[in-house]
């Protein structure tokens, strides 16, 4: 049901004569690609983390992207969701390009470790950034790559998403003139990855072409260099950023915020949102003691997950307006966070000792991104901190 054909395009001529990865040239031209799973990875990994725990923005991903999947043997979108006004359209496109993107090379690569936002994990280097001399959005930060992978292999890789509805054309002209300006970080020596910039056109059902992913290699103009002697460090941030993910996903928005920054982060002032700037001139103290206390007097639900206890957040969204001719009528989601990693992360005294970074790094150096699909239920586990799941129900 949410098994789809997508044809997929790795253009080699991009590579010039740097060596493409088996991984990439052995890709087959027809991916089988589980919508179910695109999607949990879309809502447990990239959700904006600072929406309240209370709102329903927070479902968007599954309460409006599940209905937008044609029925359809190939990937296509329903042709009402074809005819948004172009801002929500593009919003839809950009959405659904993440998904898919990420989800084709989670399996190209045999899963990662961790997927983070690529903004994020440059200012985690402030004092490597480099400095702007002329003014250009190009090393704004709207301009820094959607996302910094870890692979199971430990091979660090960049990735750029684009998905557009305007045709192939319209994506090739995006990969070809923007990804150039966006992919700025550069990893080097042994822990050397691959760049990646994947656009992905979308087709609706009453058009006669398909749907297309095309991944290319773009050139690089990088603003972060890192290589094979930092990768500890790396590994250490990633973790943090990790855990800040899990703790926005339900909503300890304090918590994940001041997590998420490090303590020097305002060298990287240029790259920083005003919102952010404003957080990081505020006093240390005040803002530990906001986090510290949101996690001390959290008030949220524990569940079970795996044998595990967690505390999160859950909701059964009825749809019966979507009529019997649906595969599902309600969407059950849970979300949690490891009842004793919350536990520890209240008792310490600061977030950015070394000694919770030390606890980070000791509970995250095993773990990576788990995902598991059947026909109605699809779920994703990071270690044992945190887990997302969905279930498709139907009901008469």
């Amino acid at each position: 049901m949410f098994v789809k054909k997508l044809p997929v395009v790795v253009d080699r001529s991009s590579w010039g004569s740097k060596p493409i990865p088996l991984s990439l040239s052995s890709a087959p031209t027809i991916h089988d690609m589980d919508i179910k799973k695109a999607l949990v990875m879309l809502g447990a990994l990239t959700l904006p983390s600072l929406i309240s725990p209370a709102s329903p923005a927070r479902f968007w991903a599954w309460l409006r992207y599940f209905l937008a999947v044609a029925d359809e043997d190939d990937f296509r979108i329903t042709r009402d969701f074809s005819e948004l006004d172009p801002h929500q359209k593009g919003i839809l496109s950009d959405d659904l390009g993440v998904a898919i993107s990420t989800q084709w090379l989670f399996d190209r690569l045999g899963g990662f470790r961790d997927i983070v936002d690529g903004r994020r994990f440059m200012l985690q280097f402030p004092r490597l950034l480099r400095k702007r001399t002329v003014s250009t959005a190009k090393v704004g930060p709207s301009k820094a790559p959607d996302y910094v992978i870890l692979d199971n292999a430990g091979k660090w890789h960049v990735l750029e998403c684009k998905g557009t509805q305007s045709g192939v054309g319209s994506r090739d002209k995006f990969l070809r003139d923007a990804l150039s300006q966006k992919q700025v970080i550069l990893i080097n020596g042994a822990i050397r990855g691959e760049r990646l910039a994947a656009g992905l056109s979308i087709s609706h059902e009453d058009q006669r072409r398909g749907s297309e992913l095309r991944i290319v290699d773009p050139d690089v103009d990088p603003v972060l260099t890192l290589d094979s002697s930092q990768e500890e460090e790396m590994e250490s941030r990633i973790h943090r950023l990790a855990v800040a993910r899990a703790l926005g996903m339900i909503g300890l928005t304090e918590a994940a915020t001041e997590i998420s920054l490090p303590e020097d982060v305002l060298e990287a002032r240029e790259y920083l949102k005003p919102v952010e700037r404003r957080r990081a001139r505020a006093k240390a103290q005040d803002r530990v003691d906001r986090a510290t206390d949101q996690l001390r007097s959290r008030e949220l639900p524990q569940m079970e997950f795996e044998h595990r206890v967690y505390e999160g957040r859950s909701a059964v969204i009825e749809l019966p307006e979507l009529g019997r001719a649906s595969h599902f009528n309600a969407i059950a989601i849970r979300q949690g966070v490891n009842r004793d990693l919350l536990q520890e992360l209240a008792s310490v005294s600061s977030l950015f000792s070394h000694d919770i970074d030390g606890r980070i790094d000791g509970r995250l150096s095993e773990a990576s991104i788990k995902l598991d699909s059947s026909e109605m239920r699809a779920t994703l586990s990071y270690g044992d901190i945190f887990f997302s799941e969905i279930v498709l129900k139907r009901s008469e």
